[in-house]
């Protein structure tokens, strides 16, 4: 193999690894494993989920003379098992960022109802109780507790309504008041 086929080989993994995490099947020779397997190996490891030698080997340009050579490395060296526990890594790598996102989408969600709670809070100070009547009051009693339930995700707990669950309401008390 030429340079165009550089990988991360044993070496350059090793030193970007910290000495607190224990080194993993795919980032290294395993012992016996040549340079030249390894490589192989990197390339069949980055080719994701639907691998194969053969797509490997055509989407490198690698003469399929090797195949031989490549099928033997691939069961002396368990590839597949070490892909698949490269596959398991990543996903749940993945997983961990997209966590990480949503929490982050939380806090600003989170964020922006404080800043709208402090904006409604101000404005309610500049209200005339006089000019507010009762449908404007459980108007805006209505759509505050509405917000709240989806920012908290209270909303999605009570999709479902409770069997005889009773609604009251209020608004038409408050008429002419």
């Amino acid at each position: 193999m030429s340079d165009k086929y550089a990988v991360m080989t044993s070496a350059n993994a090793s030193s970007e690894l910290t000495d607190s995490e224990p080194v993993k099947s795919w980032e290294v020779r395993l012992p016996g494993e040549s340079s030249k397997a390894f490589k192989a190996f990197c390339l069949f490891r980055s080719m994701g989920y639907k691998r194969s030698i053969k797509a490997c080997m055509e989407m490198h340009g690698i003469e399929q003379k090797c195949y031989g050579s490549w099928s033997r490395y691939a069961r002396l060296f368990r590839w597949n098992e070490r892909a698949s526990d490269y596959d398991a890594y990543i996903a749940k790598e993945t997983e961990k960022e997209i966590l990480a996102e949503r929490v982050e989408r939380r806090k600003r969600q989170m964020e922006m109802l404080n800043g709208f709670d402090e904006l409604v809070g101000k404005r309610l100070k500049t209200l005339n109780p006089e000019d507010l009547n009762a449908d404007g009051a459980m108007d805006l009693l209505e759509r505050s507790a509405k917000l709240d339930s989806f920012i908290t995700g209270a909303d999605k707990e009570n999709a479902k309504p409770v069997q005889g669950e009773l609604e009251i309401t209020f608004a038409d008390s408050f008429k002419d008041l």
